[in-house]
Parts: C-alpha cells; sequence; structure tokens
C-alpha cells in the first residue's frame, strides 16, 4: 500500500512525462491522493488515462458553460476539472452545469470535491 504523499508524487511525475505543466501536475497530484483518501481507485484511473492519451485527442475546455457537449470526442477529465476549479465562482449563478462524454470521469470527480470546498456548499452529481 503506498501513501498519500507517494500517490501525490507518482501522479505528479505521471504528468509531468507526459508533458503536462507543473501547475496541472500539482492539481492533479492532489486531487488523484483525495480520490485514494476516499477509497476510489485514483492512480488505477490516472494509469489508464494515461496509457490512451497520446492516442486520444481528447476535448480541451476553456470556458465552462451551462452545458458542455462533446460531439466526436471525449472531454479530457483533467482540463475540465481544472477549468471547472478555475471558474467555481462564476459557475456557482448558473445552479447547474451539464457535461456530456467525459473520459474518466472518476478523475473529473474529485475537481467537484475540491470546488464543493472553495464555495462551501454541496455539488449534487447525476449520472445519465
Amino acid at each position: 500500500m503506498r501513501s498519500l504523499s507517494e500517490i501525490d508524487t507518482i501522479s505528479k511525475r505521471a504528468l509531468r512525462a507526459k508533458g503536462f505543466s507543473w501547475g496541472i501536475s500539482e492539481e492533479i497530484g492532489k486531487s488523484v491522493k483525495q480520490l485514494e483518501l476516499f477509497g476510489l481507485p485514483g492512480l488505477k484511473n490516472l494509469n489508464q488515462y494515461l496509457k490512451i492519451y497520446d492516442q486520444n485527442k481528447f476535448q480541451q475546455i476553456k470556458l465552462i458553460s451551462k452545458t458542455n457537449n462533446s460531439e466526436n470526442k471525449f472531454h479530457c477529465p483533467i482540463s475540465s476539472g481544472i477549468s471547472f476549479l478555475d471558474q467555481v465562482k462564476s459557475l456557482e449563478k448558473l445552479n447547474s452545469v451539464e457535461f456530456k462524454k467525459i473520459a474518466y470521469p472518476i478523475l473529473f470527480l474529485s475537481f467537484v470535491s475540491r470546488a464543493s470546498d472553495v464555495l462551501g456548499k454541496k455539488n449534487i452529481i447525476k449520472n445519465g
């Protein structure tokens, strides 16, 4: 069993090896560590995601809107999560935000959880 510190470090190094910036690597390290803290397979999902990352051109979201659809591609859970976290104060006014086709949604889940902490409110997530 790995310690939370090891999980954080492994996650950061894996993203840096794929060419992600230090800032994004830091964010995913925190997120994967949080998933593992709650008993969810964060490291396993990150590993699977990174294995297919180079073959798939995931949809990058910069500005999140009320409805976020992608016709052909899956949304990147990392860029979507970071954008969600960065824009959480303005998204609060929308009351609901919809995403369709997020790759490895468990990775996105940790960003939603962290956004809940920022707002001091609970977020409700529905599948389907």
